[in-house]
């Protein structure tokens, strides 16, 4: 039984040591190169994941190593990814996007005020869409991932885009998602 809780308490430590390493790491210019915020995390990450299995490996090797296996640092590792993976895309990356999070933010800037529906519609136009440039960032982001082209100034799906819509139409049916975006 001591041996298990000292098992449980060494993936506790790693999750936590590999969680810090990916959060440190945005603040380093590691993959700053990558204009799509999700793109640079996800190499973060994946950078994270191999520093901790060398990590973990040269941790095997010491005296305090001796109970963890080959299993324990595969299973140490994916828990680090995907964990932090489901958070960063659910909580940063929704935060460098999302138009829910910008209406809540511009009227927690502005929280003596209140807002018509009017006003908050030429509030996300001037500032969401034009100020801060979101169509131009989404434009970016599809080209780097070669979901649309651009030729002359005009921009149109790929094959690829066609695939990943198709993709997004079938999970739609699946969970009864509004197509009202899938669909315009």
């Amino acid at each position: 039984m001591k041996s298990v809780i000292s098992i449980i308490l060494m993936h506790f430590i790693f999750f936590v040591l590999g969680t810090a390493i990916f959060i440190l790491s945005f603040h380093t210019s590691l993959f700053k190169g990558l204009s799509v915020f999700f793109y640079r995390g996800v190499s973060l990450l994946t950078f994270t994941a191999l520093l901790m299995i060398i990590l973990l490996l040269y941790f095997r090797k010491t005296r305090f190593g001796a109970l963890f296996t080959i299993r324990d640092i595969v299973l140490s590792v994916v828990l680090i990814f995907c964990v932090n993976l489901l958070f960063f895309t659910h909580v940063p990356v929704t935060a460098e996007r999302s138009l829910s999070v910008f209406l809540l933010g511009y009227m927690n800037e502005h929280s003596t005020r209140v807002f018509s529906k009017d006003e908050i519609t030429r509030i996300f136009i001037e500032k969401y869409v034009i100020e801060n440039e979101n169509v131009r960032k989404r434009i970016d982001e599809q080209l780097v991932s070669k979901n649309i082209a651009e030729e002359g100034g005009v921009y149109s799906i790929t094959r690829q885009g066609k695939i990943i819509m198709n993709f997004y139409n079938f999970i739609s049916r699946l969970f009864v998602v509004d197509k009202k975006n899938l669909s315009p």
